[in-house]
This record gives C-alpha cells, structure tokens and sequence, in this order.
C-alpha cells in the first residue's frame, strides 16, 4: 500500500505541475505578458481549483481502479538495470500503461528496455495478484507491443462445448475456438500439416471435425484419399470422389498418383503461366502414419515416404494437400524430410518432447500463449501453427458425439452421392 501512495503522490504532482504551467503560460498571453502577482493568482485562483479537484478526482479513480496492475513490478519486481560511466548502476522499474477492456490485454513498459521472459516466469503470480479466483481456467498471453512494451492478455477458452452445423461454412475450415470466438481457416490458406497428440488427447474428434469441413467444401474439392492402417474409422465416408486405403500397396499407388496428378498440374500452370493451380484441391488424409514405418518390406516404405516428401514440398501451388495424424512424429515413426515439408502443424496433448518441439517449436513459444503445459492439454485442445505465416494460435475443439457424427455421415452421403 505505500508504494500505491508513494506512485498517486508522484503521479498527482506530475499532473499538477503540468496543470500549474498550462494555466501560468494562458494568463502570461491574456494578460499581454503582465508578470504574475497577487492580484492575478486571486483573479485565476478558482481555475485552478476547479483543474486540480478534476486532475484529483480522475487520478484517484484510476489508480483505485488499477491499483493491482500499477503495483504488479513492485509486487514481482520487474525491471531493468544498466550501470553508467561510473559503473553505478540505475534500476528502471517496469509500469503499467494501460487496459484494453474490449480484448483484456493490459500493456506495461519500460523506459529501458522490457524484459518478456521475467513476465512468462511470473505468469501464475500475475494471475493471482490480479485477483482471478479460477484461475486455472484462465489462459495467457503475452506478445512484444510497439517498442519497450509488453502486452498481456488474459481470456477463457470453453473447456466443454458441443459441435453444431453452424460451424460448416463455405470456402473455410473450422478449426476450433480461439480467443476471439470460432477460428475459421480459409480453404485457400489451407496446406499440408502434421496432427500430432497422444491417445486420449481428441485426436480422432478433430479428424472427422476437419473432414465435415472438407464434405462441406466438396464442390471445390476434386476428390478427397482417405489413409487408414490400423483401423476403420475412414473406411465409414464412402462417398462419390472419394477412396479409402488400408493395404499398404494400395497406399503406394495412390501416392504415386497424387504425385502423378501433382506434376501433370504443374505442367498445366507451366502452360498457363500460373503460379497457382486454378482448378478444385485434391486432399489426402492419413491417420497413424507411424503404422507405415512399422512394415517389413524396406523398399516399398522408402518409395512411400519419398512421395510424401515431394508431395509436401511442392503440393500447396497444385492444390494436391497431405494431412497426416499421429500419436507420435519421432524419426522411428516419420522420416525427418516428411516432417520438414508439411508446413502446417496441430499439437494435441503429449508428454514427448520430441512432438512438441518437431510440430510447433521451442517451449518459450509455447509459453508466450498459454500457460497450461502441453502434457497437461485438455482434451480437444491444440496448438496450431499456421503453413503460410508460422502464427501460433491456443484453440479449443469441441465434442463430437458418436450419434452426431453418424447422422452427419448420412446426411453428406444424401447429397453427395446423389
């Protein structure tokens, strides 16, 4: 509490002294330069009054207001420290700037420099000191903001949430629900992309939620591949301009076409001077790829993923795209070169280590928009790194009821195969 006072006085005295010159430098021009004296401060005295009960009155309510944000680099004592020519050294305490209520974003600074790393360390006591009492739902992020600043958001992503048809919109892929509502992914900045997450994580929900989307964007899709090896799942969207594999021979040559259609579109765009393919998108989906690397014959597992290593590096521009799935993404189960060229990536709950840093990145990154730890995600909640612009972005999927997820099948298959 006395270093709340000790920042009112000084913030007071500040504002006052700004008020005292603004009305000295009016009188000093209405008067034609006259010098100040007792007849002029009596004659002006009740403007001064009126501005410092106003200048009063407003900072009062301000620092009652944000008194938990203006004490918070006391509190944790964030700041930064540089030593002069003397080698004596000056301490910049970090201070609050302002609040954002539209975004819940509250903005803090440095005169020196801010440093970002001290705030995700302290972000559980942030959280506390700012009186949030469910605070484990309570999400986090924090970004750099203009120069010498730092910007902290505080929101809430719905833990538990129903799927519903409303999600299904044209030319965009829902992909969950971010800060800011339902995230809505446009088909044309859709690309190649790795789902990685341990069992139990809502992997399998995400899948069909993802292949709703695509059902309903059929008509600029040419025809979607459906990869199963170890189960059935896929095997249940039978559908006109579709097909399912679960023999890996099978996989073979259906990968050996794509990669066939992929170079007879390029020839195509080579022709027209495009750089982008102008027709519909052709889409493979693999689940559990790790299966592929598990089979005997060495041969035909190294002509499958070589396929799957041009078709990464070259689909996006041919609209020929590979989503693949897996628990787990380490060399055993993908070769490195396949990973490296799907340029998007979904990170569900893991405990590997290897998951996280091959599907999004170094842990400080993850820490900058959450501060959940990833081994300990609810289910349905993923980390998507966008293909095109790197941007990292918390989602929340939701549920996906076996009933809900049957009469959806039904109702594509009444339209699609007619």
């Amino acid at each position: 509490m006395f270093h709340l006072f000790k920042l009112f006085s000084q913030d007071l005295i500040k504002y006052l002294a700004v008020l005292i010159w603004g009305l000295f430098s009016i009188i000093y021009i209405i008067e034609n330069g006259a010098v100040l004296n007792a007849e002029l401060i009596e004659k002006y005295q009740y403007y001064f009054i009126i501005g410092a009960s106003i200048i009063l009155i407003e900072r009062t309510i301000y620092f009652l207001k944000y008194h938990r944000f203006i004490l918070l680099p006391y509190s944790l004592s964030l700041y930064n420290r540089v030593a002069d020519e003397q080698k004596e050294s000056k301490i910049f305490l970090d201070k609050f700037k302002k609040y954002d209520k539209k975004t819940n974003t509250y903005f803090f600074k440095n005169r020196l420099a801010i440093d970002k790393k001290m705030y995700i360390d302290s972000k559980d006591k942030i959280i506390h000191l700012l009186g949030y009492e469910d605070k484990n739902e309570v999400e986090f992020e924090i970004k750099a903001h203009n120069k010498k600043e730092i910007a902290i958001r505080l929101y809430k992503l719905p833990l538990k949430f129903n799927w519903h048809i409303e999600l299904l919109k044209d030319k965009k892929i829902y992909l969950g629900h971010s800060k800011n509502g339902a995230y809505f992914l446009p088909l044309e900045n859709l690309t190649s992309c790795i789902t990685v997450g341990e069992s139990g994580a809502g992997k399998s929900n995400f899948l069909n939620m993802i292949i709703f989307s695509l059902l309903h964007n059929f008509n600029y899709i040419d025809k979607l591949d459906f990869i199963d090896l170890k189960g059935v799942e896929l095997s249940r969207y039978k559908l006109n301009n579709t097909s399912f594999t679960d023999n890996l021979e099978q996989v073979d040559k259906l990968l050996e076409e794509l990669k066939n259609e992929m170079n007879n579109r390029f020839a195509q765009m080579k022709e027209k001077g495009d750089l982008i393919y102008q027709g519909k998108y052709r889409i493979c989906l693999i689940d559990e790829i790790g299966t592929i690397a598990t089979h005997y014959d060495k041969k035909l597992k190294e002509q499958i993923f070589n396929n799957l290593i041009e078709i990464g590096q070259k689909g996006r521009a041919s609209k020929v795209l590979l989503l693949i799935f897996s628990q787990k993404i380490d060399s055993t189960n993908i070769p490195t070169n396949v990973l490296t060229n799907l340029q998007g990536s979904f990170l569900l709950r893991t405990s590997s280590q290897f998951n996280i840093n091959n599907s999004i990145g170094l842990q400080e990154e993850i820490e900058e928009i959450t501060r959940t730890r990833v081994q300990d995600f609810p289910k349905g909640r993923i980390i998507f790194k966008d293909g095109l612009t790197s941007e990292k972005i918390l989602l929340q999927t939701p549920y996906l009821s076996q009933d809900i997820q049957n009469s959806m099948i039904k109702y594509f298959r009444s339209w699609i195969n007619k």
